[in-house]
């Protein structure tokens, strides 16, 4: 073998090598760009989520007339919470009627379906990895939290009415440990 023919030959393998370098960095980056592009997908799903908790007609109007029913409620519940003549095991029990009766008083049962089904709603896109799990966590999880520890005493109910005991079972192991003790 010459030396023409020894050129030729390490051309070839290195061509070859080149090619294969080529084509693996080509591939790493669109599996790059791929997973930018889907990342940027749950960013703007996410991002729905958030203005749809902001803006939608019904869902705010339904926080709203939540809010209100909380601030005139607010007294007697924590009148419950603080009453001292109640004792620590029947303490559940009085805040689970003092909350239901708020409930009743302002009719808010199409309001909390509206604000736990959204819950449910992100908790889901979420886990089906479709939504930015930080974005989720920061734009809903103390809200979500606080509204599921206020308001579960009308899941536990619901539950009964319908003999559903999976009713919003989501939300509540999603936001409360030992939901299943609640009810």
């Amino acid at each position: 073998m010459d030396r023409q023919e020894l050129r030729l030959q390490v051309a070839e393998v290195a061509g070859t090598w080149i090619a294969a370098m080529a084509v693996v960095i080509g591939g790493l980056f669109g599996v790059f760009q791929y997973l930018e592009h889907k990342s940027a997908v749950r960013v703007d799903r996410t991002m729905a989520f958030v203005e749809r908790y902001h803006s939608d007609g019904l869902l705010l109007e339904a926080r709203l007339k939540i809010s209100d029913s909380m601030k005139l409620g607010v007294v007697e519940i924590n009148k419950v919470l603080t009453d001292p003549n109640i004792k620590p095991e029947q303490l559940s029990q009085k805040y689970n009627e003092e909350v239901t009766k708020l409930i009743e008083k302002d009719d808010l049962f199409a309001s909390l379906e509206q604000i736990l089904t959204f819950y449910e709603q992100i908790i889901l896109c979420r886990e089906l990895l479709l939504c930015d799990p930080a974005i989720a966590e920061q734009f809903f999880d103390t809200d979500g939290r606080a509204f599921i520890r206020t308001f579960y005493p009308y899941v536990c109910t619901i539950r009964k009415q319908w003999n559903n005991p999976e009713k919003f079972k989501r939300v509540m192991a999603f936001y409360v440990q030992k939901s299943d003790e609640l009810c």
